[in-house]
């Protein structure tokens, strides 16, 4: 007779899964970026200036915020140029009116030009992309705002010198 050997069968000890080391998160201006695309935005971005993407015929700006990852600021800059000191000094009047009454916008003058921004934290920037909407509707209402009482200041102006 043949001997018959009996292979002993020994089950396999199940290999554990090497740790999946963690993803880097990606910075709020990269989530921000990509998000903004995806919503249909066509984004730049600039280490220095941070995000820039048009919309309804205007450049807003999402600089980056190195030390605050929750702050959020949405610039709309030189939408008004300042060509004379009298200008300059309406113009002060007008954004003084403008933030007394606009939501979350401020109006300030920056060298030669006016400048809009909205800043607000937000703990995500997914949570600062649900507001986005809102916040571009408040800051092209303070610039329509500013442009009116621009002009009917430019108006008084111009009847004043004519009544002189």
């Amino acid at each position: 007779m043949t001997e018959q050997k009996t292979a002993r069968a020994t089950r396999p000890t199940p290999k554990r899964p090497l740790p999946v080391p963690p993803k880097p998160a990606a910075s709020p201006l990269a989530a921000l970026k990509t998000a903004l695309e995806t919503q249909g935005f066509q984004v730049q971005e600039d280490p220095e200036a941070g995000l820039t993407f048009m919309f309804e015929g205007g450049q807003y700006y999402l600089p980056p915020q190195h030390d605050d990852e929750q702050f959020y600021h949405l610039l709309f800059p030189n939408f008004w140029s300042l060509e004379t000191d009298e200008e300059y000094g309406r113009a002060l009047f007008a954004c003084d009116a403008v933030n007394r009454e606009a939501k979350l916008v401020k109006l300030h003058t920056a060298e030669a030009d006016v400048w809009a921004g909205v800043e607000a934290l937000h703990p995500t920037p997914e949570a600062f992309l649900m507001a986005l909407p809102r916040y571009l509707t408040f800051v092209q209402e303070a610039v329509r705002a500013f442009r009116e009482v621009m002009l009917s200041t430019l108006d008084e102006a111009e009847n004043e010198a004519a009544e002189s």
